[in-house]
C-alpha cells in the first residue's frame, strides 16, 4: 500500500525571503500563486531586529516585532467575491483580475481584514452573559498577544511609542497589532506622528475586536495597562522579566477599567493610579462580581469583589517587599454557559446547526457555586499559607501540589474543598510548568465534577506559559501536552472555535523540539498558521451562512459556505450537501456524485470520482482550492487502490497518488490527522478520547 502521508513526511518548509513580497505584488495583478498563499508565507518571514535601546532615545520607538505571529489577516473581500467563480470549465478562458487590483482609497474597507467599528455593532443590545463572554475572550486574546510579544522580544511592550523628539505618539495597543493577526493595519500607522493626526487619525475606526468594549462597541477601549509609578509599565519603562521583582506570575499587567476611564484605543494613555485609592476607584464597575485582569505570565484572572484594595494594589506593584503570592487572591474567570444564538446576538462558534453537540456527561457532582468556592479558598489559604510561602524551590512547589491533589482525591465528603484543592494544585503545576501534574489534575477534575472536558482542558491549556521554566519539562511531558493539545484543538476545529484551537496549538508548539529532522513542530506550525487564517475566513463565511438560513434556495450563499466547510475546514459530510446546490454545474455535479458514492461502491466508481476531483483541482486558479480538491481525490484514490487488481486502472491510480505526493494537505481536519499520524496516535473521536483519558486516570488511581 502506498502511504501518501508517510511520503509527505520528507517535505521541508522553504525559508521565507523578502522575495515573497514581490510575489505577493504579482499575485494582486492576477499572476503566480494566490494572494492567500503568499500572505500565509509572509506571515512566517523574519523582520529586521529592533533598534538598540541606546538608539531608541534618539530615534523613533516603534516596538516593531522581530517575527510577526502567524495569523496575518488577508483581504477576505476579494476572496469572497471570487470563490464561486474560481473554477473554470474552459481551459482557454482568461482569469479575472482580483478586485484588489482596482484603485481604492488609502484606508478603504478593502484595505484591511477588519471593517470599521460602526459596521460591527450588534443589531440589538447584548445580554449580560454575552458581554461577559466577549470581555473574557478579549482579556485572554490580549494576554496571549502580550506573552507572544514577550516570547519574541524578551520583554513586554512599552506603554507607548515616542518620536524623535521623545514625545508620545501611539499606544502599546498599536504595537501589539502583529501579535493579534493585524499586521496589515499595523503597517499603515506612522509612529512618528501623534495618534490624532493623519494618517493615524483615520485608522481609529479600525479598532480590533480584542480591544472593543462589549458595553459600547465604539473606538474607546476599557483594556488598559497599569501605568502608575509603582507598576511595571510606569514611566514608560521596558518591562523585562529581571525587572519584575515579584515575578511575572505574581504581577498584574492588564485591567478592564471602569467606563469613565476608557480611552481611544490608539491614544498613548493607560491607567495612571499612584496609590491604593486611585486604583480602587478605577476598577470593579463593569462586571458584577469583580474585575477582569491578567497576570504578566499571561493567565487571566477575576479580581473578586471580596478582595481588599490593598491586596489588589500589592498584586499590581512589581517591587519585592510585600509577602504576596498570586495564589493568595487568584480566581479563574468563571466559564458561564453560553446562551443559544438568536437574532439579538451574533452567531457563536458553538451554534449547533453545523457543530457537534456537547456529549452527555456521566453522573458527577455539580460544580460548587462561586460564593462557596470563595469561602473555601480563604480556608485553604489559612491552612497552606506557611507551606506556600516556604515553597521556594520548584521541587517544593511540585511536592506541595501533589499533596494537595492527593488530599483532593481522598476528600469524598467535601466537594467544595476538593474543587479548590484541585485548582490550587493546577496553579502550582502551571507555576512550575509540570505538564504531567497539570494533566493529572485536569483528569481528576473531569472525573469528579460535571464540567465539559473540552472547556476544562481549553481553560487550563491556554494558561500554560512558555517562560524561563520551559526547560524543566520532560520529553514525556512534552509528548503528553502535544497529544492532549491536538485532541483539544481538533474539537475546536469541529466546533468552529478556530481562534481557541490556534492558541492551544501555539502553546503546544512552544514545547516541541526544534530539530531540523523533527516533523512535529513543522506540521504543528503549519496547523497554527492555517487555524489563524481559518478564523478570518469563518467570520466572513458567517454572513453567507446567515443568508442561507434565511433563504435555503440561495445557491451563491450555499456554495460559499459549503466551500469553507469542505476546502478550509475539511468537513466534507456537511459541506457537500451545500455544494450540491451550487450554480456552478461542474462543482454541483461532482458534489452530487460524491454524496451518491458510498464506501461500498466499486473500486472503479471510487477511481472515477477521484478523477473528477483531480480534474477540478487542475482547473482551479489558486492553491487554496487546488489542494482541497486533490485532498478529496486522494481520499477516493486510496479506497480504489485497496480493491483494484493489477491492471492499467491500478497503475493510473498509483500514479495519481504519487502525483499528490509533493503537495501538502489543504484542510484543517486533514492536517490535524496527518499530525496525529506523525505523533503515532489515532485522532478519531476526540471527545471520547478526552473521557477515555479520564477513565484511564481513574483506573490508575484505584490501583
Amino acid at each position: 500500500m502506498i502511504n501518501f502521508f508517510d511520503r509527505c513526511l520528507n517535505l521541508r518548509f522553504a525559508a521565507p525571503t523578502p522575495l515573497i513580497w514581490v510575489i505577493v505584488c504579482c499575485t494582486l495583478t492576477g499572476c503566480g500563486a494566490s494572494q492567500e498563499e503568499m500572505l500565509i508565507r509572509a506571515a512566517q518571514r523574519r523582520r529586521a531586529p529592533d533598534r538598540s535601546e541606546a538608539d531608541s532615545a534618539k530615534n523613533t520607538k516603534t516596538d516593531q516585532p522581530r517575527a510577526p505571529l502567524p495569523g496575518t489577516q488577508q483581504n477576505t473581500a476579494d476572496q469572497k467575491a471570487k470563490q464561486s467563480s474560481d473554477f473554470t470549465s474552459t481551459a482557454g478562458s482568461k482569469p479575472k483580475l482580483p478586485s484588489s487590483a482596482t484603485s481604492t482609497p488609502p484606508h478603504s474597507e478593502a484595505t484591511f481584514s477588519i471593517s470599521p467599528i460602526e459596521k460591527r455593532q450588534p443589531n440589538a443590545a447584548l445580554s449580560e452573559n454575552a458581554r461577559r463572554k466577549i470581555s473574557q475572550r478579549n482579556i485572554l486574546t490580549l494576554a496571549t498577544g502580550l506573552r507572544r510579544h514577550f516570547a519574541d522580544t524578551k520583554r513586554l511592550p512599552r506603554s507607548y511609542t515616542c518620536n524623535s523628539d521623545n514625545l508620545p505618539t501611539l499606544s502599546w495597543r498599536v504595537a501589539l497589532l502583529p501579535y493579534l493577526g493585524h499586521e496589515d493595519l499595523h503597517e499603515k500607522f506612522d509612529f512618528t506622528k501623534p495618534w490624532n493626526v493623519e494618517p493615524n487619525k483615520s485608522l481609529l475606526k479600525y479598532i480590533p475586536d480584542a480591544f472593543v468594549s462589549p458595553e459600547r462597541f465604539d473606538t474607546n477601549t476599557n483594556y488598559l495597562l497599569p501605568a502608575g509609578k509603582h507598576f511595571i509599565f510606569g514611566e514608560n519603562r521596558v518591562p523585562r522579566e529581571k525587572t519584575i521583582e515579584d515575578g511575572m506570575g505574581n504581577t498584574i499587567m492588564l485591567f478592564e477599567v471602569n467606563d469613565e476611564l476608557a480611552v481611544p484605543w490608539t491614544k498613548p494613555m493607560d491607567l495612571k493610579a499612584d496609590n491604593i485609592a486611585e486604583l480602587s476607584a478605577a476598577i470593579g464597575g463593569v462586571r458584577n462580581d469583580g474585575t477582569f485582569a491578567a497576570w504578566a505570565s499571561g493567565q487571566p484572572v477575576l479580581l473578586s469583589n471580596t478582595l481588599t484594595s490593598e491586596e489588589i494594589f500589592h498584586a499590581t506593584t512589581h517591587e519585592s517587599g510585600e509577602a504576596f503570592r498570586a495564589g493568595d487572591i487568584h480566581c479563574d474567570i468563571p466559564l458561564k454557559a453560553q446562551a443559544k444564538s438568536n437574532s439579538s446576538e451574533p452567531l457563536s462558534h458553538g451554534d449547533d446547526t453545523f457543530n457537534q453537540k456537547r456529549i452527555a456527561t456521566s453522573v458527577r457532582q455539580n460544580v460548587p457555586s462561586e460564593d462557596d468556592i470563595s469561602g473555601a479558598q480563604k480556608k485553604l489559604r489559612n491552612i497552606y499559607v506557611k507551606k506556600l510561602r516556604d515553597a521556594k524551590e520548584y521541587s517544593d512547589k511540585t511536592k506541595l501540589a501533589r499533596s494537595m491533589l492527593s488530599d483532593a482525591a481522598k476528600s469524598q465528603s467535601d466537594p467544595v474543598g476538593t474543587y479548590v484543592m484541585q485548582t490550587a494544585a493546577m496553579r502550582l503545576a502551571l507555576e512550575t510548568v509540570d505538564i504531567d501534574l497539570l494533566l493529572a489534575a485536569i483528569d481528576q477534575r473531569i472525573a469528579r465534577f460535571d464540567v465539559d472536558p473540552y472547556l476544562e482542558h481549553l481553560n487550563w491549556l491556554q494558561q500554560i506559559s512558555a517562560s524561563r521554566l520551559k526547560p524543566r519539562t520532560t520529553t514525556l511531558g512534552n509528548k503528553k501536552l502535544s497529544e492532549r493539545a491536538l485532541i483539544v484543538a481538533y474539537i475546536g476545529i469541529m466546533e468552529n472555535d478556530f481562534s481557541q484551537a490556534e492558541q492551544v496549538i501555539g502553546i503546544a508548539y512552544q514545547f516541541t523540539s526544534k530539530k531540523k529532522d523533527d516533523l512535529v513542530p513543522r506540521l504543528m506550525n503549519k496547523l497554527r498558521v492555517s487555524l489563524s487564517a481559518a478564523e478570518n475566513r469563518f467570520k466572513e463565511a458567517l454572513s453567507d451562512l446567515d443568508t442561507y438560513r434565511k433563504n435555503p434556495d440561495d445557491a451563491e450563499a450555499a456554495t460559499k459556505f459549503g466551500m469553507f466547510l469542505c476546502f478550509t475546514k475539511g468537513d466534507w459530510d456537511t459541506g457537500l450537501a451545500l455544494l450540491n446546490k451550487s450554480e456552478n454545474k461542474v462543482l454541483q455535479e461532482i458534489a452530487h456524485k460524491d454524496q451518491q458514492t458510498a464506501a461500498n461502491s466499486t473500486a472503479l466508481e471510487h477511481a472515477a470520482l477521484a478523477d473528477m476531483w483531480w480534474d477540478l483541482g487542475e482547473r482551479a486558479k489558486s492553491l487554496s482550492h487546488r489542494r482541497p480538491c486533490r485532498e478529496r481525490a486522494l481520499h477516493w484514490y486510496l479506497q480504489a487502490y485497496q480493491q483494484l487488481p493489477d491492471s492499467l486502472d491500478r497503475i493510473h491510480v498509483k500514479s495519481r497518488i504519487e502525483g499528490i505526493d509533493s503537495l501538502e494537505v489543504g484542510s484543517l481536519v486533514a492536517l490535524s490527522q496527518q499530525l496525529a499520524r506523525v505523533m503515532r496516535f489515532e485522532l478519531s473521536n476526540p471527545r471520547s478520547q478526552l473521557t477515555a483519558t479520564v477513565r484511564s486516570q481513574q483506573t490508575n488511581d484505584d490501583d
